[in-house]
């Protein structure tokens, strides 16, 4: 059987994220494609490549993929994207067959925000996709031809993502791997779009039917992916709903039958996520919203999140770029969620659905003041004591196709990069630490967190999950690659820090009493002289600490 080569290069876009543990649509609706059409298909993520050069099968294969590129870049800690230069060593590996680059790169290439997306420079590739790759692959495997520009339709897709789920375990880091799953595409807008997206432009919406996506997320599940999310997607808020001079009204009912479908047909399901939604949504069909928001708190599971895409509040701003809410919208945007989602998914677990904020720096007519003003926004949350589950900064990427690309010619950005830097500083110092207290108190549960690294006494790692908090983990005998549940003991800016849970006062290591709320190290070495140790009572004698201390201690302990 011919073997064909798949190459995850990672993409990042608004509506699609696939960096690892992230596997995306794109690589396995490619894999799919192929398979179909009679191919032994191999699959490779770069972060392999890097390893463990592979120009013996790259020679080998009569066809080779490589899906890659960046419209919203950010930092990545579960692997890092194919870089340009790599990409035109990969280009000019000797090879038997065609070599196909796709993905969002077909935009432009750029690896940070705040620069405008470089053309991508000649390169021995043999086909650059601009329509949907899995449509260009299927029509190679038919007739041997390679055309750039094909897309494909839903109907068109089934049969190609249902046989893309065998490549989740090839993946290096299976069974740690989380699917996103498509329900969508194009923009759900009716009066047009924001100045600075790629995504296809209001008019060119397309839905995908819920028995699709269960389909494919039912193979996905016998192959042993636990772990989904609901990502590719421009507001999950919309799906299933009817366009109106309004904008689009969420259908419920439709929303309802994928997420029970979920629960009914993936038992091993144990992540339910979901990303972007707009919050427009919220303020103009408030009813119809918040049946929405309902079903996925009443079928997800805990730390999930609603991807705001604001931007900028700044009505100047706003409407120079065709921004979707204004900060009174968007204040009610979040105070519905809060209401709806805020509270624990179970007993001290995380809350069952909250806000997550995107900024957007650079837009056209931004400005030192404008960045005033999301300050003053983000302090009413503060004051009124709302949860935002995470603040995501960018700055933007210029793309060519883009509006943006000619309003920066006429109205450019203003901000300054010392009021840039003191913006993102009181965030992170000042917003941060009070929004990620109250998403995770002290003596909340975080299930299944995987070790990354060890620093020192810590080990650091997070769960699977949409923007899953970093937690480090107070313990000396786990190492990279282990799992557990975690109790939260402090908070730091964008991080959290935790005990394996539960913890057993006469077994464990002496970093993890240390980092129990109130111990300390000179109480720590108090309860190793004493073990074992029978009962609760014996504790504030020995430590020298008010009951209250101790008490503080229950919930952490076996």
């Amino acid at each position: 059987m011919p073997l064909a080569l798949v190459m995850d290069g990672y993409v990042d876009e608004p509506a699609c994220f696939g960096v690892p543990p992230y596997i995306s649509p794109y690589v396995r609706y490619a894999f799919g494609a192929l398979a179909l059409a009679g191919l032994d298909v191999t699959y490779l993520t770069c972060d392999t490549w890097r390893r463990t050069p592979l120009e013996d099968l790259w020679r080998e294969a009569v066809l080779v993929v490589v899906i890659s590129g960046l419209t919203v870049p950010g930092r990545y800690r579960g692997g890092s994207p194919l870089t340009l230069r790599e990409l035109e060593a990969l280009s000019s590996l000797p090879r038997s067959g065609p070599l196909v680059l796709g993905g969002p790169i077909r935009h432009g290439y750029a690896l940070q925000g705040g620069v405008r997306a470089r053309d991508l420079p000649p390169l021995a590739v043999d086909c650059l996709c601009t329509g949907d790759p899995e449509a260009v692959l299927a029509h190679w495997g038919r007739t041997g031809q390679l055309v750039p520009g094909l897309t494909r339709t839903y109907e068109e897709l089934r049969p190609w993502a249902i046989a893309g789920a065998a490549l989740a375990p090839q993946h290096p880091d299976f069974p740690w791997v989380m699917a996103e799953m498509e329900l969508s595409r194009g923009c759900d807008r009716s009066e047009g779009q924001c100045s600075f997206c790629t995504e296809r432009s209001p008019g060119t919406h397309e839905e995908r039917p819920p028995e699709d996506v269960l389909e494919e997320a039912e193979a996905l599940d016998h192959v042993g992916v636990s772990a989904f999310r609901l990502g590719r997607c421009a507001n999950i808020l919309g799906y299933g709903g009817s366009f109106t001079p309004e904008g689009r009204r969420p259908g419920p009912e439709r929303l309802r039958a994928l997420y029970e479908g979920f629960r009914e047909r993936c038992p091993r399901l144990s992540v339910l996520h979901t990303d972007n939604a707009n919050p427009l949504t919220i303020t103009r069909f408030p009813d119809a919203a918040a049946e929405a928001m309902e079903i996925i708190v009443r079928h997800n599971t805990a730390g999930d999140g609603l991807s705001f895409g604001l931007e900028n509040v700044s009505a100047r701003v706003k409407n120079r770029n065709h921004l979707k809410v204004s900060a009174e919208e968007a204040l009610f945007a979040v105070r519905m969620v809060n209401e709806i989602g805020g509270k624990p998914k179970g007993p001290r677990l995380l809350p069952a659905l909250l806000p997550g904020l995107n900024f957007l720096v650079g837009l056209a007519d931004d400005g030192d003041d404008s960045l005033e003003e999301n300050r003053r926004f983000l302090e009413t949350l503060l004051e009124e004591g709302l949860l935002v589950r995470r603040i995501n900064i960018r700055r933007c990427m210029v793309f060519p196709e883009a509006p943006l690309a000619s309003l920066l010619e006429r109205y450019p950005s203003r901000v300054r990069e010392r009021s840039y830097r003191r913006w993102k500083e009181w965030i992170r110092n000042e917003a941060d630490p009070v929004f990620l207290s109250g998403v995770a108190p002290v003596g909340t549960v975080i299930r299944n967190v995987r070790v990354e690294e060890r620093r020192g006494h810590m080990a650091f790692g997070r769960s699977l999950g949409s923007y899953p908090p970093l937690v480090g983990i107070g313990a000396d005998d786990l190492r990279e690659g282990d799992r557990r549940d975690v109790a939260v003991c402090s908070h730091g800016g964008r991080s959290l820090t935790a005990v394996p849970y539960p913890v057993d006062l006469n077994r464990c290591d002496p970093i993890t009493l240390q980092t129990l709320p109130g111990i300390g190290k000179a109480r720590a070495s108090r309860i190793i002289q004493r073990r074992p140790i029978d009962t609760l009572e014996e504790l504030p004698d020995l430590l020298d600490a008010p009951a209250a201390i101790v008490e503080a201690l229950r919930p952490f302990l076996s």
